[in-house]
């Protein structure tokens, strides 16, 4: 999908780390119905997630790669959990407007309170039945 540009360019790019590939399967449905034009890229962990984000690695291409609007994270996840990666971007000023939105199994009022803290701008929780 190659979406459509923004009015300064760029590709209008949700960046979905999630480790569960069904979870993501469904984010990215949900997506495309609400939008067909948006771009969803998936990382897997949160390691490579400060990779896309930072446009190293194999993420060095922004344009196979672009950067972007929207960052919806889970946070049980290998490698580096949500929480390490919220840390990560909001201590970076050059990603400070950059909205993360977490997306979560998790049901504990503590891990919301912990993700706004960081910087989430908003906390919903996956139905336990994706049915």
């Amino acid at each position: 999908m190659s979406g459509k540009p923004t009015s300064d360019g760029r590709v209008r790019t949700i960046l979905l780390v999630e480790d569960n590939p069904d979870h993501a399967l469904l984010v990215r449905i949900a997506a495309e119905r609400a939008d067909p034009d948006l771009h969803v890229r998936v990382v897997v962990d949160g390691l490579d997630a400060l990779a896309y984000l930072e446009g190293t690695g194999r993420y060095a291409s922004r344009e196979e790669h672009p950067f972007p609007h929207l960052v919806i994270l889970d946070l049980a996840m290998p490698r580096l959990d949500g929480f390490g990666v919220l840390e990560w971007v909001r201590g970076r000023r050059e990603l400070a407007a950059l909205p993360v939105v977490v997306l979560t199994s998790s049901v504990n009022p503590h891990d919301e309170r912990r993700a706004l803290r960081l910087g989430a701008r908003a906390f919903h929780t996956k139905p336990a039945d994706l049915d």
